[in-house]
């Protein structure tokens, strides 16, 4: 690639390590006393930390987003129990916000009778959409969508 093709590349460093690197890595781990040892002084207090995982918005689709931030999260918890801390995971369904204020509404609007015959909403996926779609649109169904949310 020429100097001019920079732009792309992409923002990725590909690293290589050897397996014999890594497994030469662990070992030392391993085998020496200090290296996981904890250095605590006797000012050491351990605290309470809150680690908020993907939190996916329940009301649209995941993506691998939410799995990398859910094993990048899970790392950080660990290294700080083992640390000693009182660690605290934290998975938010959100959002219980505007999204279902619209689902709520759509849902009012197409089934009025839900509860006597349950609505075949297979994709819910396809529901959203719709909701968004009126809700971007019609004033009407967005102010009943935000007194949804209240009510909620």
């Amino acid at each position: 690639m020429g100097a001019g093709d920079a732009s792309k590349a992409g923002f990725f460093l590909n690293v290589h390590l050897s397996d014999k690197f890594i497994e030469e890595q662990v070992n030392a781990l391993l085998t020496s006393k200090d290296s996981l040892a904890i250095a605590k002084d006797e000012d050491f207090k351990a605290q309470r930390v809150i680690v908020d995982f993907s939190s996916p918005n329940i009301a649209k689709d995941m993506h691998v987003g939410h799995l990398r931030s859910t094993i990048i999260g899970d790392s950080i918890c660990r290294i700080l129990e083992y640390l000693g801390h009182d660690v605290l995971r934290v998975n938010h369904l959100g959002d219980w916000g505007t999204q279902f204020g619209m689902l709520i509404a759509e849902l009012n609007d197409e089934f009025p009778d839900f509860l006597a015959n349950p609505p075949p909403i297979e994709d819910l996926v396809v529901f959203y959409k719709r909701a968004k779609k009126r809700f971007d649109a019609e004033e009407d169904f967005k102010k009943v969508s935000h007194e949804n949310v209240v009510k909620l």
